[in-house]
């Protein structure tokens, strides 16, 4: 099955294969070993490529994801060939717009703002570092906009789901 994913602006395809019980993810052409195993509800996984393991925060619908991978967090969207064939043929965009309110995808400590209220930002910029067990997660731009509203300040507690910053 092929995923249709936008990450920040950036469009890719990605495809998942099965074979004998095991899930593939094909990388330049060539099947690597995925497993995705979940660490609690709260929508924390951890992603295992080839024999690596990587640590997932993700919420949100598919088409308003936010990922945070590692230290590094995305605004991201995800289709399938279904989903992408029959926005085509009703005649939608796929994809995701941008911009609204971004949230925290977990609880913690926002350590520094680096933007201001009024501020023009460009897509992809980081706007926030957000500690969150004992990492600290760059929040970055997910449009192009003008930052309209600042929810936090340095040194404040966010619980998951709260709003961090407006861009219109």
């Amino acid at each position: 099955m092929k995923y249709f994913v936008e990450l920040d602006g950036e469009k890719t395809v990605v495809e998942i294969l099965e074979r004998d019980g095991r899930i593939f993810a094909v990388r330049d052409g060539e099947p690597v070993p995925v497993e995705l195993v979940a660490i609690r509800d709260s929508g924390s996984w951890s992603l295992l490529i080839g024999t690596q393991s990587v640590p997932v925060v993700a919420s949100g619908p598919n088409d308003e994801l936010t990922l945070t991978l590692g230290a590094e967090t995305w605004r991201a969207s995800v289709a399938d060939e279904r989903d992408t064939l029959l926005a085509e043929a009703l005649g939608e965009r796929g994809g995701r717009k941008g911009g609204g309110v971004l949230r925290s995808v977990m609880p913690g400590i926002v350590r520094e703002v680096r933007v201001a209220k009024g501020d023009a930002v460009a897509k992809g910029q980081p706007l926030l570092i957000l500690e969150a067990m004992k990492m600290q997660n760059e929040v970055r731009a997910d449009a192009d906009g003008t930052v309209t509203e600042l929810h936090v300040t340095a040194g404040t507690a966010v619980a998951k789901g709260a709003p961090l910053v407006t861009i219109g």
